[in-house]
């Protein structure tokens, strides 16, 4: 048997086989060979968005544990990017090496398959709880035993994976929320383990594994009466996946439907986020939009879902628009409805990050941007952008047409003459759709002010306007970057504690 937990490879990350995801376009990826079989389903998904019309430049895209980025190397031709998991980075860096990510894949599949046991995969974002012993234990690198049980999830975001000591503290039993994907830097020996399905008890000890039982105890405790599905070595009911033939990978998304009334609602989605997706047909079902028939449009908490009719009559398929590019955001509309979900994801789990109360935007509310960072995002042109979110004036909601103004702004320094500098309105959804560095900051509050840099987040602020306008009147002449570095007016966000 070879070892266990799958180690992460030690051999040198080294340029793959170019990969044509249709029309000429190219993809590029660089890893370790022994982990280079576990990108096909991130193939898959991009050779998809390329199907339906549109590559580009920092496209993101959840496809298992990890989120995945493209980066334009040439006019036809990206590279996948993966998280800074080396550095604990989840959300700023993307890297061209992909070892370490597609390493999580393998390590959890292998996993799963000596179990001989159902996955339930989690991804990077959502929460591990460890109790504050346990947590010591991984910092400080003690040989402590650990138990690692994995619950019911109380949310979309939890795990349901517990790490404790195996001898209970009764004085450091509190528990906090790790994100998953920080695991991955600080504590590796545990990563493999995380889609081992609910009802699972493992245990380690000093970076060692011990071994899985499958129990009905809520505490961990493990009994005669309970099964064990991986012994010390990595033995169970399955084999590794080193002694199997690597098979076509899954499809990417898979399809879910509620029938109600005869009437048969179908949609596709990330398995991931099926029970988000879920839910989203459930409203359709409870009679949220009306009657069941084509065309009933339902307005969830980022983007709208329509049903369309198909050539089975009792079928209808629940759409929204194709965020794949902003031409099909604007003409077509798609039964997969992970882009829009990721869309509502982000915004709540980067207000989370960032320490605030989520305010999201909805999908069909307008962005102003200047035209000339307009013309940068969309030519992908490495610039530097502010993003502000203002409150708006009573009476000041809307435009002219009717439609909802989010608050926010983009404008580049760049800008120079009037035309560059005229503001233009597009709906956060086409934004998306175009460039998905900004969407995910949109839950950010009223008074969020953001600077990026080259597609990173360089500097936020939540700003409290008022006291601003103070400080400028007793002082015209100090800088707006004195100003914010003072902490007079403002505190940081995404910084511990915030």
């Amino acid at each position: 048997m070879t070892t266990f937990p799958f180690p992460v490879p030690m051999s040198q990350p080294e340029p793959q086989p170019p990969v044509d995801l249709g029309d000429g376009v190219v993809a590029t990826l660089r890893c370790a060979g022994e982990v280079a079989p576990f990108v096909q389903p991130v193939i898959d998904r991009y050779r998809h968005f390329q199907g339906a019309g549109h590559v580009a430049n920092g496209q993101r895209t959840m496809v298992g544990f990890s989120l995945w980025q493209l980066r334009q190397d040439g006019e036809a031709q990206f590279a996948i990017t993966a998280p800074d998991y080396a550095r604990g980075d989840l959300v700023e860096t993307m890297v061209d090496d992909l070892t370490l990510a597609l390493w999580v894949e393998a390590a959890q599949a292998d996993a799963v398959s000596r179990a001989d046991v159902a996955a339930e995969p989690i991804d990077m974002s959502m929460r591990v709880h460890f109790t504050k012993a346990a947590l010591t234990v991984v910092e400080k690198g003690r040989a402590d035993e650990l138990l690692l049980v994995r619950r019911p999830g109380t949310g979309e975001q939890d795990s349901g994976w517990l790490v404790r000591t195996a001898e209970k503290s009764f004085l450091r039993n509190r528990e906090v929320e790790i994100l998953a994907g920080l695991l991955v830097q600080s504590a590796s020996h545990l990563v493999p383990l995380l889609a081992l399905p609910t009802g699972t008890v493992v245990r380690v000890a000093n970076g060692r594994f011990l071994g899985a039982w499958e129990t009905r105890s809520a505490d961990g405790t493990v009994t005669d009466a309970d099964r064990q599905i991986l012994d010390a070595d990595g033995h169970g009911a399955g084999i590794p996946l080193s002694e199997q033939e690597i098979v076509a990978a899954p499809p990417s998304t898979e399809t879910i439907e509620e029938v109600v009334d005869g009437v048969t609602l179908r949609a596709r989605i990330h398995p991931q986020l099926a029970p988000l997706a879920g839910s989203v047909l459930i409203a359709f079902g409870a009679g949220a939009a009306g009657p069941l028939q084509p065309g009933a449009r339902l307005q969830m908490s980022y983007a709208p879902y329509t049903l369309a009719a198909t050539d089975e009559g009792s079928v209808l398929l629940v759409t929204t628009p194709d965020f794949s590019s902003p031409e099909a955001y604007r003409e077509r509309s798609t039964d997969d409805l992970t882009s829009a979900l990721i869309g509502q994801v982000e915004q709540l789990q980067m207000a989370r990050e960032a320490g605030v109360d989520a305010a999201p935007v909805k999908a069909t509310e307008t962005i102003a941007i200047q035209s000339a960072a307009l013309d940068a995002i969309v030519l992908g042109e490495p610039s530097a952008f502010l993003m502000e979110r203002h409150e708006l004036d009573p009476g000041a909601e809307t435009l002219t047409d009717g439609t909802r103004r989010s608050g926010w702004s983009i404008v580049t320094p760049t800008a120079q003459t009037e035309e560059e500098r005229a503001l233009r309105n597009i709906d956060a959804g086409e934004l998306q759709a175009c460039d998905r560095t900004f969407g995910r900051y949109l839950g950010l509050p009223v008074g969020s002010l953001l600077q990026l840099v080259g597609g990173e987040l360089h500097s936020a602020h939540l700003v409290d306007q008022a006291k601003l306008e103070e400080v400028i009147e007793r002082d015209p002449r100090r800088l707006m970057s004195e100003v914010l570095a003072s902490g007079e007016v403002s505190r940081p966000l995404f910084v511990e504690g915030s």
